[in-house]
């Protein structure tokens, strides 16, 4: 993989007193701060993992002190938090303009399309009345499970590209080794409007809905794959809800914080809830106060219900298997 910026690490230029010539500087996660020459300087602005450094020899040379100062990484890992890491996958640079007013048209129909799509699967199904819980397919299953997250992604990076968001990569994440399920990471946009903000944090959710729609047309047409085509309409449904839920990192938490017009609603409940200070003025500020304390308990709370529906997604799919 090509260097790129690890995580925390920041570039900026600086004057020292008594002269107007610029010196350039690069700063890692700890803090440590590093004078750097122009040249490297803008080798580094342009190192996000699609292309070699542009220096002489690639940088190999300069490459493994940067990687020993913690300022530059060639490993597909990355880390995100004390447990949870991203595998990469695609790393995005600079993206064609027409690539963008392509995405623009797709997500400007994307809410109305997939919840149509999902209501004709509704109707479709209704409609044939045939159901015959058995023939369950397991690697169709799965493969169609794979899908529907790889189609997640795809909406939230339509989104993104079409509100002026700057994606930077995607692939899979990790909880420490283990495959949990998929990413595409961005540069936040101030710039954009609720609206957009919105829209990137619930276009994964309306693809899940939008896959779950086809697979249960699909699963009147293809009689013997019924069963199989059914479940992973309701695994994708089951996604949407999950990905609602407003916990940290999730896309109800984005979707409500768009809403609400604040960066992180989960991380505002922590400060009022968890703060002595903060909590002590909503219990005291009447019957609105108990009603917000309960509304930002509830969010931080959202999280132990995400770990509680994995442990049960994990024992069922541990006993799917066993009686498979």
């Amino acid at each position: 993989m090509y260097p790129v910026l690890k995580p925390g690490v920041s570039l900026g230029t600086f004057c020292y007193r008594g002269s107007d010539d610029p010196h350039f500087y690069i700063e890692n996660s700890a803090g440590e701060m590093f004078e750097v020459s122009q040249r490297l300087y803008n080798a580094l602005l342009e190192a996000d993992g699609t292309k070699p450094l542009n220096l002489p020899e690639n940088g190999k040379r300069v490459l493994p002190k940067l990687k020993q100062n913690g300022l530059v990484q060639t490993s597909r890992i990355i880390k995100s938090s004390w447990a949870t890491y991203r595998f990469v996958l695609l790393f995005f640079g600079s993206i064609n303009r027409r690539i963008i007013r392509i995405c623009k048209a797709i997500n400007s129909v994307l809410p109305a399309a997939t919840f149509l799509v999902f209501v004709m699967g509704i109707v479709a199904k209704i409609v044939d009345r045939r159901f015959t819980p058995s023939g369950f397919c397991l690697p169709l299953y799965c493969s169609l499970v794979f899908l529907s997250i790889f189609l997640h992604e795809v909406g939230h990076l339509v989104a993104g590209l079409a509100g002026g968001y700057k994606v930077t990569d995607a692939g899979i994440l990790l909880l420490w080794r283990i495959p949990i399920g998929a990413y595409v990471a961005h540069e936040g946009n101030k710039r954009a409007s609720k609206g957009r903000r919105l829209q990137f944090a619930l276009a994964g959710v309306e693809m899940n809905i939008g896959a779950a729609g086809l697979f249960l047309g699909a699963s009147t047409i293809l009689g013997r794959l019924s069963f199989t085509l059914t479940m992973a309409a309701a695994m994708n449904v089951l996604l949407a809800i999950i990905n609602l839920i407003p916990s940290r990192g999730f896309d109800g938490e984005a979707a409500l914080s768009a809403m609400l017009g604040v960066d992180s609603i989960f991380l505002l409940s922590k400060k009022w809830v968890c703060s002595r200070k903060y909590r002590r003025k909503l219990l005291k500020a009447g019957l609105p106060g108990l009603l917000c304390f309960g509304f930002l308990s509830a969010i931080l709370l959202s999280r132990l219900l995400i770990w509680l529906v994995m442990g049960v997604d994990l024992i069922l799919a541990i006993i799917g298997v066993v009686l498979l």
